[in-house]
């Protein structure tokens, strides 16, 4: 994945550089989010690059940011609930 914007070199196959950005997340977050790239990890047809947490986050971020136009709310419970329509969920609640 070469997410527009980003400072890989496509002919080098070289991956983006990163930074460090602390985000406070709950507890449950964590645990589901640390699952999740677990099983997807584990379930890769092609072994290679590792997917983490981290990489669950960039790509989650790379969403917001194509579609940030898409949310609307004044906290962030009716943030969420926009982001989740605009993904076609119909439990505005979903994981919480």
């Amino acid at each position: 994945m070469n997410p527009a914007g980003s400072e890989a070199h496509p002919s080098t196959g070289e991956r983006p550089k990163t930074r460090p950005k602390q985000a406070m997340i709950r507890s449950d977050q964590q645990t589901k989010l640390d699952d999740l790239a677990r099983d997807l990890h584990d379930a890769r047809s092609v072994k290679g690059e590792r997917i983490t947490a981290n990489t669950l986050i960039r790509v989650a971020i790379d969403g917001l940011v194509a579609h940030g136009g898409r949310l609307h709310g004044d906290t962030e419970e009716q943030l969420l609930a926009s982001w989740l329509e605009f993904l076609g969920e119909r439990k505005a609640a979903h994981g919480r």
